[in-house]
């Protein structure tokens, strides 16, 4: 099991990279580039601090998932039987899908840019990671229950925090 580890990985990678062309996620790289733009106005040196952070709060996310999943094994495929739990899925994605037609706006907490210095630094890039991967969970959100269901199987949290991981770093 241990030899197949890295193809598993090398797997998952690739998959959060196809995961960008989906039809949810793929509208989400102009804002990327538009947030990283704004940033590199007056900003003197590299992006890449930023890119990294913007990476590493996308990878916190998703990471976290991957742990909670294999903390909880069996109770995060029962829950998911659960009538409450589908509802309140449903709802979270009635929400999203209202906000994609207008109805509402998504922000940004006042919270979390206040947290952020305004959405500047690497600070902000952060910020925008970790909330990054919460706009984009409803997207990729089959194979998101796929893996975790795999990883709550396993019960290994260091196996749930790469899968996650190795899946942010390819989104």
């Amino acid at each position: 099991a241990t030899r197949s580890l890295p193809l598993l990985l090398l797997g998952v990678f690739f998959a959060g990279l196809a995961l960008n062309l989906t039809p949810c996620v793929f509208p989400l790289i102009p804002i990327t580039i538009g947030f990283f733009s704004q940033q590199a106005e007056g900003r003197k040196g590299s992006a890449f601090p930023l890119a990294l952070a913007y990476v590493l709060g996308i990878a916190l996310t998703y990471s976290v998932l991957g742990v909670l999943a294999a903390l909880g094994g069996a109770i995060f495929g029962g829950a998911l039987q659960t009538p409450w739990v589908v509802g309140l899925i449903v709802v979270v994605l009635l929400s999203l899908a209202a906000s994609m037609f207008g109805l509402w706006e998504l922000r940004v907490p006042q919270w979390a840019q206040r947290a952020s210095g305004g959405r500047s630094g690497v600070l902000g890039a952060l910020v925008m990671g970790l909330v990054m991967g919460f706009v984009a969970a409803p997207c990729i959100g089959p194979f998101v229950v796929g893996l975790l269901t795999y990883v709550g199987q396993r019960g290994d949290p260091l196996f749930g925090f790469l899968m996650f991981f190795t899946l942010a770093v390819g989104l």
